[in-house]
C-alpha cells in the first residue's frame, strides 16, 4: 500500500512559521482580525466585571474570549508569504537553537544538582 504516496509530497512546503501573514487580507483573515477584536473587547468586560464596574457574570466567559482570540489567530494565518532562507539566517537559526539548548542543560543540571537527586 505504500506505492500510492508521493515520496516528494511536502504538505507544509513554502510555508514558513517565521513569515507574517500575508497582505492584502482576504475576507477570511478580515474575519480573524474581527474575532481578535471582539475577543479583546470581551476581555476587557470580564475585567471590568470582575472590577465591578460592568454588572455583568463573568464566570463563564473566559473560554470564550480566548476561544475568540485563538481562532481569530488562526484565521489570520491562513495565509503566510514565503520568505527565502539565507545561509547565514540558517547557520544563525543552528547557532540559537544550540545556545537554547546548552541553557536548557545546564538549568536542568543546576536543578537536579540542588534537588539532591
Amino acid at each position: 500500500m505504500s506505492s500510492y504516496r508521493q515520496s516528494s509530497f511536502d504538505p507544509n512546503a513554502g510555508v514558513s512559521a517565521d513569515s507574517r501573514p500575508m497582505r492584502p487580507f482576504n475576507w477570511v483573515q478580515w474575519v480573524g482580525a474581527g474575532f481578535v477584536v471582539a475577543g479583546i473587547l470581551v476581555m476587557l468586560a470580564v475585567i471590568l466585571g470582575r472590577l465591578g464596574w460592568l454588572p455583568i457574570d463573568t464566570k463563564d466567559m473566559v473560554p470564550m474570549v480566548t476561544s475568540l482570540c485563538v481562532l481569530g489567530t488562526v484565521l489570520i494565518n491562513s495565509r503566510r508569504e514565503t520568505i527565502q532562507t539565507t545561509p547565514e539566517a540558517k547557520r544563525r537559526r543552528v547557532i540559537i537553537i544550540l545556545v537554547a539548548f546548552a541553557v536548557c542543560a545546564i538549568v536542568a543540571g543546576a536543578v537536579i544538582y540542588f534537588q539532591g537527586a
